[in-house]
């Protein structure tokens, strides 16, 4: 079983990597991040072994127990939701990035928490870009209004964007939703005083990462197609 999701993890790097360069774009550009929940750390250390360094989890508790067991040069990403009482937990732990701020008070609360510990937290915003009630995550027009206030909150560092596509067949409108990310990141960089950081996309999972590299992805969130459903 273990060799199976090596050669998955592997056969999907090759896939990532062809395809951005099908698409002019450098594949160091693009981050292949293996979302492992319910993943036990003897398959997570295979793949470890097979190269990966990124590692996305869903759940807070989940992520902290398994983070002491896994080596230390492993970048961890929270992308499932973050509730206001755990904040202080993700903020005592070694999290590189968290995808999932889907209010300003979330935003704020991060915010607050990090200047308590004298810390840089990095964050994506996430958009809900179809405009699902099913999904988290502001839709672009509730985020624009925000923009300015969220770069007065301290001890945050806004590296760009993070969107779910809508589960449906139209590959078309999955395109739709990844390209509208994308403007929205070139428009709001305008916007931001450190334009920078403001660099990621985070979208594309394991049914339309190939079109999310097309329409400039930076971060793929992968989990069933490499560990199977």
């Amino acid at each position: 079983m273990q060799n199976t999701i090596v050669e998955r993890y592997q056969k999907i790097q090759e896939e990532v990597i062809s395809k951005m360069v099908s698409s002019g774009r450098d594949p160091q550009d693009v981050n292949l991040i293996v979302v492992s929940k319910n993943q036990p750390i003897t398959v997570m250390q295979d793949v470890y072994q097979s190269g990966c360094r990124q590692f996305g989890e869903n759940r807070v508790m989940e992520a902290l127990a398994k983070i002491p067991e896994m080596p230390r040069d492993i970048q961890w990403h929270l992308i499932g939701t973050l509730q206001s009482n755990k904040v202080a937990k993700i903020l005592n732990s070694s999290i590189s990035l968290i995808h999932s701020v889907h209010s300003f008070s979330l935003a704020k609360k991060i915010s607050e928490g990090s200047l308590q510990k004298q810390k840089i937290t990095s964050i994506l915003l996430q958009v809900n870009v179809s405009k699902e009630e099913s999904k988290q995550g502001l839709t672009h027009d509730e985020w624009e209004k925000l923009l300015a206030p969220l770069q007065e909150l301290s001890n945050l560092r806004i590296e760009g964007l993070m969107t779910i596509a809508p589960h449906t067949a139209d590959l078309g409108y999955v395109r739709f939703c990844f390209r509208q990310l994308f403007e929205l990141r070139e428009k709001w960089k305008k916007q931001m005083n450190n334009p920078t950081y403001f660099k990621h996309l985070s979208m594309g999972m394991t049914n339309d990462y190939l079109i999310a590299i097309e329409e400039g992805a930076t971060l793929l969130r992968i989990g069933s197609g490499i560990f199977g459903h």
